[in-house]
């Protein structure tokens, strides 16, 4: 009888051990910045970004007057960027954060929406750019619909 109040203890324990709460990730969304037009997006892509080069030369940078006019420093010894870039479309396109959340040491998972608008005269490459940790090694992708 003691040893099955052991083991149902163990069990218990070792239930309650292994919960897994998502802890939230902190993150900031790149502002100002353009997919250069030597990128060609045929589907959406989904990358992670850890170099100074390797952004260079995917995005550039659309400064502008007024407050908030310059792109959000990025500094790649430290931090990282997850990029999200969409095929050209001529429909209004927003990509949303949803939430970025630790799923194992040194691991993340990153949730985000795809809004879809109104048509536009012009064509647009609908893109989102998230600066996170260099700490996350390994950063999953998940689409909401």
């Amino acid at each position: 009888m003691k040893n099955i109040l052991i083991i149902c203890l163990a069990l218990l324990f070792s239930c309650t051990t292994n919960s897994h709460t998502a802890e939230s990730v902190p993150f900031k969304v790149a502002d100002n910045y353009f997919v250069k037009n030597t990128q060609t997006v045929n589907i959406p892509v989904e990358k992670v970004i850890t170099s100074k080069q390797e952004f260079d030369k995917i995005f550039g940078t659309a400064a502008h007057m007024g407050k908030n006019g310059m792109p959000t420093a990025i500094d790649f010894s430290k931090e990282q960027v997850i990029a999200i870039m969409l095929p050209v479309t001529g429909t209004s396109t927003e990509i949303v954060p949803v939430k970025l959340v630790k799923t194992h040491p040194a691991e993340a998972e990153f949730y985000y929406k795809i809004k879809s608008g109104e048509k536009l005269s012009y064509n647009i490459k609908p893109s989102v750019l998230l600066i996170v940790s260099k700490e996350y090694k390994m950063i999953r992708f998940n689409k909401q619909d």
